[in-house]
């Protein structure tokens, strides 16, 4: 399984940021779909963060096995 960035996304409620991380699986012949995605709350002041949050999201995923809180500032 692969973890990658998606797309950042502004709340209409709070005007903060939110990410997605998509999550891909590969089939017996090798071709790549999406297993599922997830998306944080809206915490990010900007996009730019957002994107920060999700790499840093995306490194604590590979070195634990799990996900930081995605409700909170990660």
């Amino acid at each position: 399984m692969r973890t990658a960035l998606g797309t950042a996304n502004q709340s209409k409620y709070n005007d903060k940021w939110a990410i997605t991380l998509e999550s891909y699986s590969s089939d017996k012949h090798g071709r790549e779909y999406l297993n599922f995605s997830i998306e944080s709350a809206p915490v990010f002041t900007t996009e730019d963060e957002a994107y920060a949050g999700g790499k840093r999201a995306i490194k604590v995923l590979l070195e634990t096995g799990k996900y930081p809180n995605m409700c909170e500032a990660f």
